[in-house]
């Protein structure tokens, strides 16, 4: 009987121990999940913005501008930031139809989980299409 009272608040114990490392696992998944998810939308934002400028700017048309590419792309990714870079396309579909077009920028995304420091990164986001 007096073996049992020693061990008593064992499992507790080893709970406590345990309970960092498994909530840093479990944010560590959700933060995780969350930077793949932005990822994905940012590269299809970029995308978008590429097809955007394949089909719009076109020689006979006058609606294509920087402006209205980068409006296109921060209005694809869907409330997600663009930044620090601006989405730019890398050539004029008007000057070399039939050429691809890459839209591309510098893009931050955050990766914040309790108790580890910053896992932030940055990466080179980009979409192509060819010109029309």
């Amino acid at each position: 009987m007096s073996r049992w009272r020693n061990e008593r608040g064992a499992a507790a114990v080893e709970f406590a121990l345990l309970l960092p490392l498994l909530v840093v696992i479990l944010f560590g998944i959700i933060a995780f999940g969350i930077a793949l998810m932005r990822t994905v939308n940012y590269v299809s934002a970029a995308r978008e913005g590429a097809r955007y400028a394949a089909v719009h700017c076109r020689p006979e048309s006058t609606s294509c501008t920087p402006t209205l590419i980068q409006d296109r792309v921060t209005q694809s990714a869907n409330g997600n930031p663009i930044g620090p870079g601006t989405p730019a396309a890398d050539r004029d579909c008007v000057v070399t139809p039939g050429q691809p077009v890459t839209v591309s920028w510098d893009q931050q995304v955050p990766v914040h989980i309790p108790l580890l420091p910053d896992l932030s990164f940055t990466m080179t986001v980009s979409g192509t299409f060819r010109c029309e």
